[in-house]
């Protein structure tokens, strides 16, 4: 059977075949036309994922089934996006997210995933852990998370180890994505061709936002694999920017996004110390940032001071790749950045001590320790440092809770810590201690 008669058969057009197999439809029209082409792998990559194509209800698009293994932000987004489209089974440990999943409750704070588990028809189950579900998948996602482990200095990955060779001994031959960050190289490692590494760029609290308009989407997997082509062109499809998709290697893809997070936090790193200057030096932050911004090159966006860069993935993804760069320089920017980061954090918790010293006061209140203002996770956020640093002092923390009225809460702290300023707090704005240069409520 040719490739013209397989279309034909699929009852599919051109332009429907050309989107399926991710070839332009000039290409995809010479791959009918010509027979020279017959014997080239573009064609055998083209006509298996024809073969493969299965028609749907809705606009023949392909259906596939997909099991995605961890529900947190990039696994449970990741499996919203696709289940709209697709048949999608999540795994996760925990049975109270399983619950709240199959009851179409959202499992954190992500208003666009919230909008669609209650508007959207999705195919989308969730289950606890069964080695049966790894049987008759198009596709595995593993989404784990990936601490650093100090005594490697780099991403520990023994789970995603043990859970491939756990698959592997169900299913041979299926294409298995690792979504979790790793340490650069750590793919190319399992000497399996149908494992790849494909990044994820995503903001907490706006997940599956930023799965729909993705920047880019990055697979570390050979191409001429024509399982990897066809799960690059799934992200596309299910994009609505329709982004471009860039091959690479694993390897590549995993330097990818390490550096893209180094870069995000020498960028806060680097307005922090821009703050600190302005702070010592009596001079006005917003005046300095907004001058320094209106540079083209530099950008009028990421740029408002923090604490310091906290949240889950910063932190452990720069110490990562600082380990591994540490091979060409051991004296690099990126090695400067987490420096830098602790030193913001020192000089905030001094900065805080000097200002209770002048209001003679000795108890600092906190309100959250959320990472982001549009987020609800509290991991590795950096006021945590600044609350240790405070206690190392002698100083008093109190929590505003459900136990304690927000009247009671602003009576007793002395000084209010606020990374994002509320507008809550607009009447005691002389107790508020906050670096939110840009207020954004």
């Amino acid at each position: 059977m040719t490739l013209k008669e397989l279309r034909i058969s699929k009852r599919l057009t051109q332009p429907e075949a050309s989107e399926i197999c991710g070839v332009p439809l000039r290409s995809y029209k010479r791959l009918e036309s010509d027979l020279s082409y017959v014997n080239s792998y573009k064609y055998k990559n083209a006509f298996k994922c024809l073969e493969e194509f299965k028609s749907l209800k809705n606009n023949k698009k392909d259906t596939n089934k997909v099991l995605v293994i961890g529900a947190g932000y990039v696994g449970f987004s990741l499996a919203v996006l696709l289940s709209k489209n697709n048949d999608v089974i999540i795994v996760d440990i925990k049975e109270e997210k399983v619950k709240k999943i199959n009851e179409r409750k959202p499992i954190f704070k992500d208003k666009e995933i919230e909008q669609w588990l209650t508007t959207k028809e999705l195919n989308l189950k969730a289950l606890l852990p069964n080695k049966e579900l790894y049987k008759n998948k198009d596709f595995i996602i593993l989404a784990l998370p990936t601490d650093y482990d100090e005594k490697t200095n780099l991403l520990r990955t023994d789970n995603i180890i043990s859970l491939i060779k756990e698959i592997r001994e169900i299913n041979k031959k299926v294409l298995i994505i690792i979504k979790s960050t790793c340490y650069i190289g750590f793919t190319e490692s399992l000497k399996d061709s149908n494992v790849i590494f494909c990044p994820e760029f995503l903001r907490e609290g706006r997940a599956l936002l930023d799965n729909l308009y993705p920047s880019r989407i990055i697979v570390g997997g050979d191409p001429k694999n024509y399982r990897v082509k066809r799960f690059g062109e799934l992200l596309r499809r299910n994009s609505f920017n329709r982004a471009k998709v860039l091959y690479m290697s694993s390897k590549e893809a995993e330097a990818v996004k390490l550096f893209s997070n180094a870069y995000l936090a020498m960028r806060v790193a680097y307005f922090n110390e821009l703050d600190s200057f302005a702070i010592n030096n009596n001079v006005n932050s917003k005046n300095i940032i907004e001058g320094v911004c209106l540079d083209n090159r530099i950008g009028d966006y990421y740029n408002n001071p923090s604490f310091g860069y906290g949240g889950y993935c910063l932190p452990k993804d720069t110490l990562s790749l600082i380990n591994q760069i540490k091979e060409v320089d051991n004296n690099s920017i990126i090695s400067a950045i987490d420096r830098s980061n602790c030193s913001r954090k020192e000089y905030i918790v001094d900065d805080i001590l000097s200002k209770l010293e002048k209001v003679n006061g000795n108890t600092v209140g906190v309100y959250s320790i959320e990472s982001k203002k549009d987020s609800d996770n509290k991991r590795h956020a950096a006021i945590l440092d600044i609350i240790k640093g405070l206690e190392d002092k002698g100083i008093k923390i109190i929590y505003f809770s459900k136990e304690i009225s927000l009247e009671q809460f602003k009576r007793d702290s002395d000084i209010i810590l606020l990374n994002r300023y509320s507008q809550i707090f607009d009447d005691i704005k002389d107790k508020i201690y906050t670096r939110d240069i840009f207020i954004r409520d």
